[in-house]
């Protein structure tokens, strides 16, 4: 496939609906209905991806509310190709279900709607790293993160040549990195709980990464034998990247990071 070929992006916009905490103080459908900066997350997600060059076309995963329907319609996607899929019971069935309506066309690059300062490069980036990988994940280093938002709270993946925080950016190269989601299934519940993640790998690999003996490479080379395609991993230059909107704190970050884009020149 050419560099600049068109592909789709699959955007995650189903959550736990009005039962979410930050839904239900805002009086939404759900999380990604909450406004951050007088703008709902889900079009501020897909505003930005509207404005990329490669997009081909957009599949939202996103549920069949009064709420969901009128955000999707407000904005002009005149030139962007879009398809609303309903959820799934879970987030992994969720992806099995948009990959598919992807039928096999490859890459597909997968966002999450509760990511509203998602940046075209960091999709740039992800898709420049190991041209060799079935599946490219997108990570930033803790201490990147840590230096820009000092006392946040991001969960933190320790391994002994570096520490990393997820972005939930992921880059699906062929149709063997479909495979990922079966794994996935059994992990999702975990994503707060690393070690756990890891054990899923093995006991010598959890003892490694909790001996601080695990290196990045190893673990992605362990998930690689585990699933039958190979992961790679991407270092994205900019932290915001590992900023999505789990709690109240997140939101005040967010907000606090777009007011500081629209203040006025001193």
């Amino acid at each position: 496939m050419p560099d600049q070929a068109p592909l789709d992006v699959i955007v995650l916009a189903g959550d736990r609906g009005s039962h979410d905490p930050l839904a239900s103080h805002a009086g939404v459908a759900g999380k990604t209905l909450v406004e951050v900066g007088g703008q709902p997350m889900l079009l501020r997600v897909l505003e930005t991806l509207s404005a990329w060059s490669r997009l081909g076309r957009v599949v939202v995963v996103a549920p069949e509310t009064p709420q969901h329907r009128a955000a999707l319609d407000s904005i002009d996607f005149a030139t962007v190709n879009m398809a609303r899929i309903a959820p799934e019971s879970s987030p992994s069935r969720s992806v099995a279900a948009a990959l598919e309506a992807c039928r096999r066309e490859r890459p597909v690059l997968l966002v999450t709607a509760d990511h509203p300062l998602l940046d075209t490069g960091w999709l740039d980036q992800l898709l420049q790293a190991d041209r060799h990988a079935d599946l490219t994940v997108g990570l930033v280093e803790y201490q990147a993160v840590m230096k820009r938002f000092p006392g946040s709270r991001r969960t933190r993946y320790r391994f002994r040549d570096t520490s990393i925080c997820g972005t939930n950016l992921f880059a699906f190269h062929t149709i063997r990195a479909d495979a990922v989601v079966a794994l996935w299934r059994q992990i999702e519940q975990q994503r707060k709980r690393p070690w756990r993640i890891v054990s899923m790998l093995g006991w010598g690999m959890l003892g490694r990464y909790l001996s601080g003996r695990l290196t990045l490479s190893d673990a992605l080379e362990a998930l690689s034998d585990k699933t039958g395609a190979r992961i790679g991993a991407c270092l994205l230059d900019d932290p915001l990247s590992a900023v999505d909107v789990d709690s109240p704190e997140d939101l005040a970050l967010v907000e606090q990071v777009i007011d500081s884009r629209v203040a006025p020149c001193s």
